[in-house]
């Protein structure tokens, strides 16, 4: 079944993986290992494969083949957030190679991080031991210092530092082929604490969260570019590394300068993080920046000590220069805001609280509703800028604080956005700020509340009552009118939710908050398609602020209205300035060949075939693979009785079918030209030729036969007695027939 399912598609990475297990299944290692070779290849970001091939390679014996796919097979799983599965390749490494640095220096990372000290201890004096015996005694003795400090109360750690400070030797790693991980399947957990996906709860506040991932990542740097250092035929495998907290590559963040130097103090920075003052910590760490160092762990760490000292403008600089990192941009928002509020510095404080409270935001919606919030916070900042009174100004910084900064925050922000939001269909998606910033927020909530309970148990006549009642202390804030117009699309009052949608958009637009008009006018036109008038006002708001693909989709949808409407003209005025503004934004291909099989169909309907012909030769230079665009060019020239040009077109796009390997549908496509056009001898002839070429003689016979009846048909004998000379030469069944008929065409001439 897979050696059938590979043969029509050889590269199909299941069906390699499946074939793969099913001979390892039956013991036939070898050629199991051939399988998952190509699987690897394949599909080269599938955990899986490495590590068969890895598993395969240490039954076979063939222990140096082992490391590299187990090393490949532990990263990626780690990167999945499978640490089971990542230690147990790791643990097949050491099996293979018992000096392996990259590996030991892997589980001493991931045995800290989840909380297993003894196996971290053991693992970091492993590393202690290499280090010294290739001749690096002050990074041995970090790895043991490091080991003793994560259990002080190791009487081996303290032996093993006692011994590399005397200078003895300790012993190096014993291999052992028993050692399995089903004990550290039982204990480890399936995913690293640290790295919670979005959707769960975190059980720090969002700024120790995010120190916590820049340690890691800071001591993932060092121990990563040691082992990839210490081990040449590990280096490749060290810089494809990600690095285990933050996904930041192991290499490339050092800018300039010497990279040891870097190392020595980032180093410093880590090993001895713990031991020292954290000021003691930072000095190392911004040396090490200074002589080179480019992380945005390292930038946001010395932010957060900076920040609790009285360095607090290093603090700021430090702090932005971590926001480009999606791990560290929330919490050194929060920081900042919270120096800047230390500092006197109100306006800058509360416009840091608002950026953190859009990053959250965006955060605890759907995915694909991220992106709109984050836009909607734009007329938000600007509002606030504006914003003149200090106590308002506090007051905004002290609710965001409490929404934020707190254990769970995801879920408290998640239950504050059901409080605000309307819970009705359609209804649209505000942010958080907006309510925030309103000084009505905490009314505006009740009323919000008091909405959904009417629009649940549907009362939306009381609901529409509420919203009103809302409107008389909050007549400015604009959500509260959009969800009157959702009130009046459920009572189906659709004239009067359009008027009350359009009348919000021209608000929005007279405050300059375009976003906003966009968003309300495409609630609009999804409950009236055919609103020609809100459709042109969006397609202005979006070209304004150049959301060009948008609006040229707007302009196609506005011609799609015109063409249903049996305007041509005006559709087609619609298309020319869609295709126009997609010429003039450069906007992608597809949209535009798109726009182009539009116009042309609208000349098809107009009886304009040349220019309909224009316009597809148009489509093919710009995408010469366009098959539509060439079918059609074939039948308009057919029509228009250019055969000779058709002709042409027919063989190119046979050639162009057969170079593509879709031999198959150059059959299918000739009998349909012959279907629709059975005059025309130079199509059936080329069917003849191409039943030929496929050994069909019977088939091709037939069309020759069709042929020379076309040709006397027109009076041509000599084409006609071609013809049948070629069917003469396919040697058919009634020979004598077609010669008589030959010399019947001689004797009349």
């Amino acid at each position: 079944h897979y050696r059938q399912a590979l043969e029509e598609m050889p590269d199909d990475p299941k069906a390699l993986v499946s074939l793969g297990l099913a001979l390892y299944e039956l013991g036939l290692y070898d050629q199991s290992l051939q399988y998952y070779a190509q699987a690897v290849e394949v599909s080269p970001e599938d955990p899986l494969g490495f590590e068969k091939t890895s598993q395969l390679f240490e039954l076979l014996g063939q222990n140096e083949q082992v490391i590299t796919p187990a090393l490949r097979a532990s990263e990626l799983y780690h990167k999945e957030g499978n640490i089971a599965k990542a230690v147990e390749c790791l643990v097949r490494v050491n099996r293979a190679d018992a000096e392996n640095l990259p590996a030991h220096s892997r589980l001493a990372l991931i045995y800290e991080r989840t909380d297993r000290k003894q196996q971290a201890v053991t693992e970091f004096l492993i590393v202690a031991s290499l280090m010294q015996h290739q001749g690096e005694l002050e990074n041995a003795k970090q790895a043991a210092e490091h080991a003793l400090s994560i259990q002080p109360t190791s009487r081996e750690a303290a032996e093993a530092l006692s011994l590399i400070e005397n200078g003895v030797s300790l012993p190096k790693p014993i291999p052992s082929r028993e050692e399995t991980f089903r004990v550290e399947r039982e204990s480890i957990p399936l995913s690293e604490p640290v790295t919670s996906r979005e959707d769960e709860v975190s059980d720090l506040d969002p700024v120790a969260e995010a120190h916590k991932k820049a340690l890691l990542a800071l001591a993932n740097l060092v121990f990563e570019q040691e082992a990839g250092d210490r081990k040449n035929d590990q280096v490749e495998f060290a810089r494809e590394m990600q690095g285990i907290a933050d996904g930041t590559p192991s290499v490339g963040f050092i800018r300039q300068g010497d990279p040891q130097i870097v190392f020595t103090h980032l180093q410093r920075a880590v090993i001895n993080r713990g031991k020292v003052s954290e000021q003691e910590a930072a000095e190392e760490l911004e040396k090490a920046v200074e002589a080179g160092l480019d992380h945005p762990a390292a930038y946001f760490d010395l932010g957060f000590i900076h920040s609790r000292g009285d360095r607090l403008e290093s603090a700021v600089r430090y702090l932005e220069r971590s926001l480009g990192a999606a791990d560290y941009a929330l919490a050194a928002r929060i920081i900042l805001a919270r120096t800047m509020r230390f500092m006197g510095r109100l306006n800058e404080a509360a416009t840091n609280y608002l950026e953190a409270l859009r990053l959250a935001d965006a955060q605890v919606v759907p995915k694909d509703q991220s992106a709109d919030i984050l836009r909607m916070y734009d007329p938000i900042l600007e509002a606030e800028s504006k914003q003149s009174d200090p106590q308002i100004k506090n007051k905004l910084c002290d609710l965001i604080e409490d929404m934020l900064f707190r254990p769970g925050w995801q879920q408290h922000l998640a239950q504050a956005r059901g409080d605000y939001q309307i819970d009705i269909d359609g209804a649209p998606s505000i942010p958080v700020g907006e309510v925030l910033t309103n000084p009505q927020g905490y009314r505006i909530v009740e009323s919000v509340r008091t909405i959904n309970q009417y629009a649940r148990s549907g009362h939306m006549r009381s609901a529409m009552e509420e919203a009103y009642f809302a409107i008389q202390f909050a007549p400015t804030y604009l959500p509260l009118h959009t969800y009157m117009g959702e009130l009046l699309l459920k009572q189906e009052h659709l004239k009067e939710a359009i008027e009350k949608f359009g009348a919000i958009a021209q608000t929005y637009r007279a405050r300059g908050e375009t976003l906003h008009a966009i968003k309300v006018l495409q609630r609009l036109l999804k409950a009236a398609p055919m609103d020609l008038n809100a459709r042109m006002q969006l397609i202005a708001l979006q070209e304004e602020k150049g959301q060009y693909n948008e609006a040229i989709q707007e302009k196609v949808n506005l011609a799609g209205v015109y063409y249903n409407l049996a305007d041509l003209n005006r559709a087609r005025e619609a298309y020319l300035d869609a295709y126009q503004l997609a010429q003039n934004t450069g906007t992608n291909r597809e949209l535009t060949v798109n726009i182009l099989h539009h116009l042309a169909d609208i000349e098809l309907q107009s009886l304009d075939w040349k220019h309909a012909v224009e316009i597809y030769e148009q489509i093919r230079s710009v995408k010469p693979d366009d098959y539509q665009a060439t079918e059609k060019l074939i039948e308009l020239k057919l029509r228009l009785g250019q055969d000779q040009q058709a002709q042409i077109e027919v063989n190119d796009y046979l050639s162009f079918m057969e170079i593509s390997g879709e031999d198959e549908l150059v059959l299918t496509y000739l009998e349909k030209l012959v279907d629709e056009y059975p005059e025309r001898i130079f199509i059936r002839r080329k069917k003849a030729e191409l039943h030929l070429k496929d050994g069909q003689i019977e088939a091709a016979i037939q069309e020759y036969d069709a042929i020379g009846e076309l040709l006397l048909d027109v009076g041509d004998r000599e084409g006609a007695k071609q013809a049948i000379r070629a069917i003469l030469d396919l040697d058919p069944p009634d020979k004598v027939e077609y010669q008589e008929l030959i010399n019947k065409l001689d004797g009349e001439e």
